[in-house]
């Protein structure tokens, strides 16, 4: 424990750190501001419904009429007094030919994508029978601020943490090379094994500044928009869709989720994301003790693995875009739409945890072999 402490010390007195740190929070800050167009909106609604259920059924429509006479609780109450459960007759089939479109080139690809949508056609009935059509959200803004808060702001804050946690691993494993004292330190047994504690100090440490991120980011957040009635509603109510590849689909979960749930899941999937993130960190600074070199290849790798993704479904190779779906970036990529079936961006259900899982064990694996490499090879300086 005492070298635990010792290697986050490095970290929390470099300031440098600190100040990408505050830069991070400060475009967080601008970023909420950036939403001041829905924000008036989601207020006004907040302060209509206030009170009310989330489920719109008789009590809601009618404590919504006593609400004082203008014209935004008129267009509200006509939104309200329009709603029909929308999961009853769903059309799943040309949501599915759509997709399939896409991928029938390749047989293997079209199977798995064909038996994601029957799985997700027992998902829409069930929706239906709880009525989760039928759950308010907040009304017909729910759609842009859902869409502002996951796929903008949730997106920055996983993108900040994971690179600040690459980083911070990349830093302390390439440490003692920089100080010029390698030779020294690793010597020995003891001071090879100091690497385990670089690794795991870097991971707690990428995980920690993520969720600082979060915390903070989501706190400011909360405080200029109100979101005190709309924890316990479904998000999947039928304000709440996505549009992908200009086609618009319900936001399909494949679990039930309230808002506050759902929150809370994509925070701690995003958590593990990162930590996957900082195991490819860790796997590319202890095979390449260059710091410079080793950060290069870890852009490579994630670039390139990105790029490959988008030359395989230009190529028309479905297969190897649907392999490619499981890397971590492009988990990153849908973090608007986790826990959804998210159409070409994934062909098994849950894809994004279980990509994940997958993550955390090959990258995790991948890590310990590097460790034991390192830990038999000539100390190079």
């Amino acid at each position: 424990m005492r070298l635990l402490r010792y290697e986050w010390s490095k970290l929390s007195h470099l300031p440098a750190f600190w100040g990408v740190l505050v830069l991070c929070l400060a475009f967080n800050c601008l970023l909420i501001g950036s939403g001041d167009r829905w924000r008036w909106e989601w207020n006004e609604t907040a302060a209509m419904t206030g009170g009310l259920s989330q489920r719109v059924d008789g009590d809601f429509l009618d404590g919504l009429g006593r609400r004082p006479q203008s014209d935004y609780r008129n267009y509200l109450l006509s939104a309200a007094e329009g709603m029909t459960d929308i999961y009853a007759d769903y059309d799943l089939k040309s949501l599915s030919d759509f997709y399939n479109s896409y991928v029938k080139s390749s047989p293997t690809a079209a199977v798995l994508m064909e038996c994601k949508y029957e799985r997700l056609a027992e998902r829409i009935a069930h929706l239906s029978e709880t009525g989760a059509a039928m759950d308010w959200y907040s009304g017909p803004i729910t759609h842009y601020v859902h869409q502002f808060l996951y796929g903008t702001l949730m997106r920055a804050v996983l993108t900040e943490g994971a690179v600040l946690g690459m980083l911070s691993m990349l830093f302390l494993l390439g440490y003692e090379n920089q100080q010029r004292t390698a030779a020294g330190v690793y010597a020995s047994r003891t001071g090879r094994k100091l690497c385990r504690w670089k690794v795991l100090a870097g991971i707690t440490w990428a995980l920690a500044v993520y969720l600082l991120l979060a915390a903070v980011t989501l706190g400011i957040f909360l405080l200029f928009w109100d979101w005190s009635g709309v924890w316990g509603g479904s998000v999947s109510g039928q304000f709440n869709y996505i549009i992908d590849l200009f086609y618009p689909r319900p936001f399909f979960t494949w679990t039930d989720f309230t808002v506050g749930g759902y929150l809370a899941a994509a925070v701690g999937l995003g958590g593990l994301l990162t930590v996957v993130f900082a195991l490819l960190a860790a796997i590319c600074g202890t095979l390449v003790r260059n710091v410079y070199l080793s950060a290069l290849l870890l852009a490579l790798l994630l670039c390139g693995s990105a790029a490959a993704q988008a030359l395989c479904s230009q190529a028309g190779l479905w297969m190897g875009y649907a392999l490619l779906t499981f890397q971590p970036v492009s988990i990153w990529l849908t973090i608007n739409g986790w826990f959804t079936e998210l159409g070409l961006n994934a062909f098994v259900p849950w894809q994004e945890t279980v990509s994940t899982g997958l993550g955390l064990a090959v990258c995790g694996m991948g890590t310990a072999l590097a460790l034991r490499h390192f830990g038999r090879k000539d100390v190079m300086t």
